[in-house]
């Protein structure tokens, strides 16, 4: 006699569900490096990242070298295969490509801005 555990058969629909859902996500794929900047590691990205998630997850924000590394340590642990070599050419792909832009350190000698004076 099967099993009616509802608990069970939530979880064969929602495993279903999800099967059919990712499924049609990739029909009409575009190619996942499409919309990822030339580069070393670029190919790495590709494989490692896309298999998971579309490039515009990746590409639609920009992030600092640290935060670049937690989320490839977080993927890693949600199952992203890298080795550490590959680890550290996908982290200066994305730091090169999809960094933050350093912010303008004023020169050393620059005299600081006047203050205002007071009323």
């Amino acid at each position: 006699m099967p099993c009616r555990c509802p608990v069970a058969l939530a979880a064969l629909a929602l495993a279903a569900a999800a099967l059919v859902l990712g499924a049609a996500g990739r029909v009409g794929a575009q190619d996942p490096s499409q919309d990822l900047p030339d580069g070393p590691g670029r190919d790495l990205v590709v494989r490692a990242c896309t298999s998971c998630h579309d490039a515009s997850q990746i590409t639609y924000k920009r992030r600092t070298p640290e935060d670049w590394d937690y989320v490839i340590t977080k993927m890693m642990q949600g199952g992203a295969e890298l080795t550490a070599q590959e680890q550290d050419a996908v982290l200066a792909y994305l730091v090169k490509t999809l960094g933050v832009a350093a912010a303008a350190a004023p020169a050393p000698d620059a005299a600081p801005a006047p203050s205002k004076p007071p009323p």
